[in-house]
């Protein structure tokens, strides 16, 4: 007579995600290449047949990325675990300000209204905000007393990093004085 003996693995391999890993955006861009995520540590009671993961790219966006890393057996068991690759923005953005205004003041006053232009600004991201200092929005125009005014201008990028630059402007009373 004869008799079959059947032998099944169904013991999961064991896996140990590499180390989470965080890296800056590559210059001038809002994406980080990464060249390696490191290898994880698998082991099974007969044989590993396969290491794979679901981001087999080596770009990254902005934020977080969870690795999903899969070990599968000789036997079809498998076993996973998480790794994350986050991607930091630390690049500051670029502000350039206006030219330095100078004014007269206006017929009968000791003001001017003063037409500012908006300062350029650039990120390799995206730009979250341009204020200034004289009415905390992104145009410096308005009314500006006799005399010197200094604008403080700040850009913020999406990841909070900022930049500022400054200007002038300048109100000169040019009005000569009457006399009777």
């Amino acid at each position: 007579c004869s008799m079959t003996v059947t032998v099944v693995d169904n013991i999961n391999p064991t896996i140990t995600c590499p180390a989470n890993i965080t890296v800056n955006v590559d210059a001038g861009s809002c994406v980080a290449t990464v060249a390696s995520l490191g290898t994880p540590t698998t082991a099974d009671n007969c044989t590993v047949a396969s290491v794979t993961n679901n981001h087999p790219s080596t770009t990254y966006t902005l934020g977080t990325t969870t690795v999903i890393w899969t070990v599968t057996d000789g036997s079809g068991n498998t076993a996973t675990c998480s790794q994350t690759v986050t991607v930091v923005d630390n690049i500051v953005p670029t502000i350039t300000c206006p030219s330095n205004i100078t004014v007269n003041v206006g017929a009968g006053t000791c003001v001017a209204a003063v037409t500012v232009p908006a300062a350029v600004t650039a990120d390799n991201c995206s730009v979250a905000s341009v204020v200034n200092n004289f009415n905390n929005t992104a145009n410096a125009s308005g009314t500006y007393p006799l005399g010197t005014t200094t604008v403080l201008w700040t850009v913020t990028d999406a990841s909070g990093n900022t930049a500022t630059c400054s200007m002038t402007v300048t109100v000169v009373d040019n009005i000569n004085p009457t006399i009777t």
